[in-house]
């Protein structure tokens, strides 16, 4: 789906829009995000702004993450709301351009479409939290043999914690 931008009337744009799971591919980068665990349901109201056009917006879905400490998968509730400005973008191959502070708030697109659904994708990866845990009191993994603390305990994590305590 792609939106004019050059044709959105002064009373705005409205679309609410459902996302299968299999729509999110997982980037490299991002691998705490796995994926969505339940659909996304998505709603989008573009009006123009002045020179830009403001976009709100609220989206909700179950997010499939993994633990930051013990690396297992875990199902993980979004709902957020969103605003942003888009512009045009006021530049057509230089390389230099000097940005005001009023363009440090804003999204600059090239062409005049634009794609919701990747809008929505960078306000999922906005919303995640910088450490992600299956539960606050996660055990994590074993730093000598690497198995999960939450589903067992082994006997290296103790001569390893003694260890530490002797060592320091």
């Amino acid at each position: 789906m792609r939106i004019d931008l050059t044709n959105i009337p002064s009373e705005g744009k409205s679309l609410h829009f459902t996302l299968t799971p299999d729509w999110w591919k997982s980037d490299l980068d991002e691998d705490r995000l796995m994926g969505l665990e339940a659909p996304l349901s998505a709603s989008i109201k573009l009006y123009p702004a002045g020179k830009k056009i403001a976009v709100e917006g609220s989206l909700s879905t179950r997010l499939v993450m993994r633990c930051d400490r013990c690396l297992e998968p875990y199902g993980w509730d979004l709902s957020t709301d969103f605003r942003i400005y888009l512009s045009i973008a006021p530049f057509k191959g230089e390389l230099d351009v000097e940005l005001s502070e009023d363009d440090l708030s804003l999204d600059f697109i090239d062409g005049e479409f634009l794609d919701p659904a990747q809008i929505i994708r960078e306000q999922i990866i906005l919303s995640v939290p910088m450490k992600t845990l299956c539960r606050k009191d996660c055990k994590g993994l074993c730093p000598v043999c690497g198995c999960n603390l939450n589903m067992t305990r082994c006997s290296c994590s103790s001569t390893y914690e003694t260890s530490l305590y002797q060592n320091s």
